[in-house]
């Protein structure tokens, strides 16, 4: 009977860690990479800014082209400086929770309040490994919900903050 137990118990672990490997990787590359390492058929959309960064946009099934039930979801790359900084996964108006499910598969389970349907849950959760911080929001927007994952570089921390700041000091300065 213990064998049959201990035989389940590593066969579902075998199984949960290989659909983690088999999971979107949608880094292409590593944290500080600069853009460069992007290599695409088709040229990803660009937006330099006047705050040393430039966003890049790829839907993710330019890249993860097995991974359908993400599809429709904009990677989004910030380099600050010429240095991969922050990487967003947003998926809008889906209303399908499909980006908490690929987040708790590859990031870990979070508990969500009793009674409560995944779709119909809002709020955010936030994990931390040695090298990033991860931060996935579920919001409502008009005409639905926003699913937002976010991967942050902790040595690139610095970066992101002088960024965010000088653009908000820009923002603020539009009115």
């Amino acid at each position: 009977m213990i064998t049959k137990i201990t035989i389940t118990i590593l066969s579902l672990l075998i199984f949960i860690s290989t659909s983690v490997a088999y999971a979107c990787d949608f880094k292409m590359g590593q944290f500080g990479d600069s853009r460069e390492k992007i290599k695409l058929d088709l040229p990803p959309m660009s937006f330099p800014d006047q705050f040393d960064g430039e966003t890049v946009l790829i839907p993710l099934e330019e890249i993860c082209k097995d991974d359908e039930d993400l599809f429709g979801t904009m990677i989004t790359y910030l380099y600050i400086n010429k240095k991969l900084s922050q990487i967003r996964l947003e998926r809008p108006l889906f209303n399908d929770a499909r980006l908490m499910d690929f987040s708790m598969k590859k990031y870990g389970i979070f508990a969500l309040p009793t009674g409560i349907k995944k779709i119909d849950w809002r709020g955010s959760n936030q994990w931390e490994n040695n090298s990033e911080r991860i931060i996935y929001i579920h919001t409502d927007i008009q005409g639905g919900s926003l699913e937002l994952l976010e991967i942050n570089s902790k040595l690139y921390e610095k970066d992101l903050i002088t960024y965010f700041e000088k653009f908000g000091k820009w923002l603020d300065s539009q009115k």
